[in-house]
């Protein structure tokens, strides 16, 4: 007998390094303060057990955001693994550039959320954020089809979409046997981030109520030929 319910992945602890960071890696950033928000931050670098540097995202960021002294949380995906630690801020710097050099980790809460690499795209895609509260339906937006896995995928759009966690309608212009077979899906906005390279927004995408249709779809655009 087959089980749809999806249960949660297993979080596991494991080294910073393990992760594979990479320079301009998007994060989400907290002070462990009463009324502080999340900031949306990137990875500088790191030096093993000496400390991680982060800063602000975007060209126009000029703090961080963090207080020295304070601990702060730090959150991220790197593709397959969303993650997490608490750090102490060692130093703020403003110059050349801002960013915070936090404590360096022993290790980080880390979840397993895509088993398979994504493959390489560059479809044809419309997203569109679903109406709240009675307001006015919005139009599609187009947007290009970045990667895509039987998990999720990431897009690119010329604006930003939404924030983090809500959830999206998405339409990718797909064609099997030589014909049209568009795949309709909802999905979970993961991250939503600005580029400092194109100035674009590159949105990650975790997909939601798979139908088996939907799969045997995602099946053939993941190990199909023109995805590649």
């Amino acid at each position: 007998m087959s089980q749809d319910v999806d249960t949660p992945p297993p979080v596991s602890r494991m080294p910073l390094k393990a992760l594979g960071l990479r320079t301009g890696m998007a994060l989400q950033t907290r002070r462990l303060v009463e009324g502080a928000t999340k900031k949306e931050s990137q990875f500088f670098g790191a030096i093993e057990s000496k400390g991680v540097m982060v800063g602000p995202m975007g060209a126009e960021g000029v703090k961080t955001e963090l207080e020295e002294g304070e601990i702060c949380v730090v959150r991220g995906f790197t593709g397959q693994y969303e993650f997490s630690f608490l750090s102490k801020v060692l130093q703020t710097f403003q110059k050349p550039f801002a960013y915070a050099l936090l404590a360096y980790p022993a290790q980080v809460d880390a979840t397993l959320v895509r088993q398979s690499m994504r493959t390489k795209t560059s479809w044809p895609t419309t997203v569109q954020v679903p109406a709240k509260n009675d307001a006015p339906e919005t139009s599609p937006m187009t947007a290009t089809l970045v990667d895509i896995s039987m998990q999720g995928a990431m897009i690119k759009t010329e604006s930003a979409l939404s924030t983090v966690g809500d959830k999206v309608n998405l339409c990718i212009a797909m064609n099997f046997d030589n014909a049209p077979a568009p795949l309709n899906v909802v999905a979970s906005i993961c991250h939503n981030n600005r580029s400092l390279k194109d100035d674009n927004f590159y949105i990650g995408l975790a997909f939601t109520n798979l139908t088996q249709q939907d799969k045997l779809l995602l099946n053939f655009a993941t190990q199909a030929p023109q995805a590649l």
